[in-house]
């Protein structure tokens, strides 16, 4: 029997509170590969980029957030996929699908999270909605985004992958004590995938989602990223260290012996792109 596969398109950008990832998010769907088999769905997303910043319980762009989670989630119920690709927008657009799925595939499901970042505070921690993400899923995070979350995951089913252990925030260095969430280092899958693949098979799994925040990439290597913004100064927050050789290897051998039911890619800036779009549209020859 043929699975059903959904490609969501969801550019949300409030979770991030940064609207580059909304035309990130149009990029990317035409950047990646489509197939006869994919239904294809955009989530219907707010384009307000100049209005104030509203923060509501903690949580910036809040009421507008948990409009396009429902979306999200009808649009995931209504389709009825059995796998969804996600392309994104910032981080939070894989709460609805990851939870869609956890539902159809309940027992022996892993998510691999590659991030920079565990995205895993509350909204007493910072207003970034989209570094809440994780911790909704397990019933932690922002609460009325929790509560949304219909079959949360188990801590002990999730592995962080290419994190910059060394680098976190306070906070999230209390949840991680907290939590005792297992991850591996970019040091620890440079050369290959055993370690990954190792805690798989331990685990006895045999469905996998994958979260992509394109973050996990070295800016030396990968330049459409949050932190390789052209003309500033170097960030503080932590910077991901792997290739995109090495992500798209660890996918690719997760795949040969899992079934990969998600894969969210999310978070990414075409930063050239975006500003030689808007220098053309400045030109005179253009406009007349």
């Amino acid at each position: 029997m043929t699975k059903k596969t959904l490609r969501l398109t969801f550019p949300q950008w409030q979770g991030g509170i940064n609207p580059p990832y909304y035309e990130g998010s149009h990029i990317l769907d035409w950047l990646a590969p489509k197939s006869d088999s994919m239904e294809c769905v955009k989530v219907p997303v707010k384009t307000n980029f100049d209005d104030e910043v509203p923060v509501t319980d903690g949580v910036a762009w809040k009421e507008e957030l948990l409009e396009q989670q429902k979306a999200a989630y009808a649009i995931c119920e209504e389709k009825d996929p059995d796998r969804i690709i996600v392309l994104g927008g910032d981080c939070s657009v894989e709460q609805a699908p990851f939870d869609y799925l956890h539902g159809k595939y309940p027992e022996d499901t892993a998510v691999i999270w590659m991030d920079a970042h565990p995205d895993f505070t509350r909204p007493k921690d910072a207003p970034n909605e989209h570094s809440m993400v994780l911790g909704n899923l397990i019933g932690d995070g922002a609460p009325d985004f929790a509560a949304m979350v219909k079959h949360p995951f188990r801590k002990e089913d999730i592995i962080y992958a290419g994190i910059i252990a060394d680098h976190l925030e306070s906070w999230e260095e209390e949840y991680q004590k907290e939590y005792q969430m297992k991850f591996l280092t970019p040091d620890q899958l440079l050369d290959d995938s055993e370690a990954l693949l190792a805690w798989l098979r331990e685990g006895g799994y045999r469905h996998v989602m994958i979260h992509w925040d394109l973050d996990v990439l070295s800016p030396e290597d990968f330049r459409c990223l949050l932190c390789a913004e052209p003309h500033i100064p170097p960030v503080e927050y932590a910077v991901g260290e792997m290739t995109l050789d090495q992500i798209l290897r660890i996918i690719q051998d997760v795949s040969k012996e899992f079934d990969v039911v998600a894969l969210g890619i999310t978070e990414f800036i075409p930063w050239d792109i975006m500003r030689f779009r808007k220098g053309l549209n400045e030109l005179d020859i253009f406009r007349k």
